[in-house]
């Protein structure tokens, strides 16, 4: 079973993705513009008639919009290249990125100040854009770097205004537009909008950080209660509430006990007992696996499975037989192949209702299956030394799983330890 994936490859690849979502964002924006601005140059040339008439002008501005959405283009190709290698973007990149980017505006307003008086373009809506790079640098998830841009975008933009205004300044007629403040002002409200963009990338990447924190432990947990169940048991016990309650379901239940295992045990090593057990039970709980069993508990000796909870299984009885089958060959085939000594299994299978859920107390609860059935099953388990067979299964098992009972051996009804009735028992080998 794969661990979880580590924090800072997580975070790395949550970064990336969020700058190739900035990058799209970035790119269709600024395309549409390029076509709004050729559309109504284009439509209404009288309204803009200073610019449609420089016609090198109104190509530049186009040429830098459509400059810009192409650069957003071909980083966000770049950043899924990373993203697909699992690497990172180096941080003096992301930072000349950033300049590159948040002197966009600038560019625009010296271009436009060719046609317009250049004081005019100081309130033109390329300022807006200095705030949408501010706004969408919060997708960088980086504090600085939003502090960063939004400085930047304070810096640029008081210097074209000093500029303008020394010699250009005086054409102007609205007193308003000569004040030095109002640029100032502007660019305090651009520094101050980077330090919030900022913040908020900063609480976002720390929402991310304690999201994945939180994946990798569950996925821990996964892991770890993956060595007692298989992993799609482990996530249905973690994500369904109705196990913490309890829950009667229709199972086949199947015991399994290794014959004469205390003489074995007292005849060789502590470490010979467990490599034998660790050998044996490996392949047999893979088996149980692979006919979407889970394993509940193991009894020393032995072990006891059930078929069709917490995972519904409509053919539990049918997979509880073929596990047992396999099981019963397995052990033959290790025994012959010598990787354990000669051994003897008896299996023990009955289908009916139990009561299903995590028993237990708040510090601690067992997934456990318990009632009739269970008590059932084993006593079915334990006729095998009576009969000298290997698998014995009920009646109800047989007719829940499809198979004839002629093509079974039937033992006879049998009264078992606390039962009313008796009960019907098949062997199977």
């Amino acid at each position: 079973m794969n661990g979880g994936i580590p924090i800072e490859q997580r975070l790395r690849s949550e970064t990336i993705g969020t700058e190739r979502l900035r990058a799209r964002i970035l790119s269709g924006l600024f395309l549409v513009v390029a076509l709004m601005f050729l559309l109504l140059t284009g439509l209404l040339p009288s309204r803009y008639e200073s610019i449609v008439g420089t016609s090198g002008v109104r190509y530049e501005l186009i040429m830098l919009l459509l400059g810009v959405s192409l650069y957003e283009l071909l980083l966000q190709a770049v950043l899924g290249f990373l993203e697909r290698r699992g690497k990172g973007i180096p941080g003096p990149i992301r930072y000349v990125n950033a300049t590159v980017e948040i002197t966009v505006p600038s560019l625009g307003m010296i271009i436009l100040a060719a046609v317009l008086p250049p004081v005019l373009t100081l309130v033109s809506p390329f300022v807006a854009l200095y705030f949408v790079f501010v706004i969408l640098s919060i997708l960088r998830l980086d504090f600085m770097l939003s502090f960063f841009t939004g400085a930047m975008a304070a810096v640029q933009y008081i210097l074209l205004s000093l500029v303008f205004l020394e010699h250009h300044g005086e054409r102007t007629t609205d007193p308003m537009l000569a004040a030095n403040a109002i640029y100032i002002a502007r660019s305090v409200m651009l520094v101050g909008a980077g330090a919030a963009a900022g913040l908020i990338a900063r609480l976002i990447r720390r929402k991310i950080v304690s999201s994945v924190r939180s994946v990798e432990q569950r996925n821990q947990a996964i892991d770890l209660f993956g060595q007692q169940v298989s992993e799609p048991v482990a996530r249905e016990l973690m994500q369904n509430a109705d196990h913490a309650t309890g829950t009667m379901r229709t199972v086949t239940i199947m015991f399994l006990d290794i014959r004469e295992f205390t003489p074995f045990a007292e005849r060789h090593t502590p470490e010979q007992v467990v490599a034998f057990l660790n050998t044996l039970f490996g392949e047999t709980i893979r088996i149980v696996d692979r006919h979407h069993g889970i394993v509940n508990q193991f009894l020393g000796d032995g072990f006891m499975t059930t078929f069709g909870a917490p995972l519904e299984d409509a053919d539990h009885a049918a997979h509880a037989v073929a596990s047992a089958r396999e099981i019963h060959s397995a052990v033959e085939r290790l025994a012959g192949e010598g990787k354990i000594p000669p051994t003897r299994i008896g299996i023990g299978i009955h289908s009916g209702t139990a009561l299903t859920g995590n028993i237990g107390s708040e510090d601690r609860r067992q997934y456990s299956v318990t009632g009739t059935t269970v008590i059932l099953a084993s006593r079915i388990e334990q006729l095998n030394k009576r009969f000298h067979s290997a698998i014995l299964c009920s009646g109800t098992t047989l007719a829940q799983a499809g198979i004839p009972r002629e093509s079974a051996e039937s033992i006879g009804p049998m009264q078992l330890k606390g039962t009313s009735a008796p009960v019907d028992v098949y062997r199977l080998a």
